[in-house]
């Protein structure tokens, strides 16, 4: 009964995270090679260092905007002209983002600014319309322009993807990217949402409503994911700079809004449990491949007499370099190790004439030789696909650790 219930909750435990669900492409891990083989630290360093600037930046330009205070009135303010700049950064973003999910959209660098920048012009338009009509400053103002600026936004390209409707491809790619924008919004809504009913709820049940963020966050970390399931290499930065800033943002706000230490230890702890989790997943899969990289390491040796190797990403190059050195010039399918498996078993391979015996009236069955190189090359493709995974839990943990770092950092006050 217990290890019914253990095995159950397994398989839960795996299908509720987004970092056990997928695994690093091939091409992935070969670009990871010949990043780490091939780039010197400095650069390493630099690129770690300067990567995060560009968006502190545009968060350091929109608030450069000076604003009065709201007793100067709606038309006296320069919160308009920071909602223009908010709102153009937002729909070039968008555009990019458009244009990276789906190639095909013809976005060109002067389309997206010169579209941004009208489509920021209206949504300004609009936001300012609604505060005249509802009040300064209008609540809930971002929420509340959204679905005006959602339907600006795609003004520009409605033609397009009417034509794209046709090609089922492409409409897979267009419906994805609107799935990605739908999440987007429904974090603009949500967190904040969240975010004023706790400022609001008694100080005595705090502790048992910050218990929801995590739960928040783990169904809109699932959202996301499925949304982007095409973009399988992109995922975790997807996910992660998505749900997991918003979420680390909030929990730095709530944080800050409420005097019980209670309510602070039991969200850091969750966040801590929740690394721990994906440490121990991390290492339970490193642990197969130790397993496994002896027992191929074993098998080659008798085979061709290879060396040692001490290292997992070591061994896994080498596997991927004897893959890539059969593959085809020809070939134009990406490299899957897979096919190296299959092929023993469901394909026919042109073969030399046996050079038999005149007198022989029997075929020779697979050698032992054969068998054990078959059993070898069926451990290193597992091996290979815990790597991957390894690969893509860890990219998951990385950009975790940088969201639960920086985002409180550049937010606390």
């Amino acid at each position: 009964m217990m290890a019914v219930m253990k095995d159950k909750f397994n398989a839960l435990w795996t299908a509720a995270q987004v970092e056990l669900q997928g695994q690093y492409s091939t091409q992935r891990v070969q670009a990871l090679f010949a990043y780490s083989n091939n780039t010197s630290a400095v650069r390493v360093f630099f690129v770690l260092l300067l990567t995060p600037l560009p968006c502190l930046a545009i968060t350091t330009v929109v608030d450069l905007v000076h604003l009065r205070p709201t007793t100067a009135g709606v038309h006296a303010n320069e919160l308009f002209v920071r909602a223009f700049v908010s709102f153009w950064i937002a729909s070039v973003l968008t555009y990019v983002q458009f244009k990276h999910i789906v190639a095909e959209a013809p976005l060109s660098c002067t389309q997206v600014l010169v579209s941004g920048a009208v489509v920021g012009g209206l949504s300004t338009a609009v936001m300012y319309a609604l505060a005249l009509v509802i009040g300064f400053p209008l609540p809930f103002s971002i929420a509340v322009v959204s679905p005006a600026w959602l339907t600006l936004l795609f003004l520009p390209l409605a033609p397009w993807i009417k034509r794209a409707y046709a090609d089922q491809t492409v409409w897979f790619h267009v419906a994805n990217s609107l799935k990605v924008m739908m999440c987007q919004e429904t974090l603009v809504v949500v967190y904040p949402a969240f975010f004023y009913v706790f400022t609001t709820v008694p100080t005595s049940c705090k502790t048992v409503f910050a218990l929801l963020l995590p739960i928040i966050k783990l169904l809109l970390r699932n959202v996301m994911a499925n949304a982007v399931v095409h973009l399988n290499d992109d995922i975790p930065e997807v996910v992660i700079l998505n749900v997991e800033v918003f979420s680390a943002l909030f929990v730095a706000y709530c944080m800050q809004n409420t005097p019980s230490v209670k309510t602070t230890f039991v969200l850091m702890a969750v966040d801590a449990l929740q690394m721990s989790a994906s440490l121990y997943d991390i290492s339970h899969v490193i642990q197969r491949m130790k397993t496994l990289r002896k027992e191929s390491e074993a098998r080659r040796a008798l085979l061709i007499g290879s060396r040692r190797q001490s290292v997992e990403f070591n061994l896994a190059q080498a596997i991927f370099n004897r893959q890539m050195k059969q593959r085809r010039p020809s070939s134009s399918i990406p490299l899957r190790l897979v096919s190296s498996i299959l092929k023993l078993s469901s394909t026919v391979h042109p073969v030399k004439p046996l050079a038999l015996a005149s007198d022989s009236k029997t075929v020779a069955g697979p050698s032992g030789r054969d068998l054990s190189s078959a059993t070898t090359l069926g451990l290193e493709f597992e091996y290979v696909q815990k790597l991957r995974k390894v690969l893509y839990i860890t990219e998951f943990v990385v950009l975790l650790n940088y969201v639960d770092v920086v985002i409180p950092c550049i937010f606390c006050e």
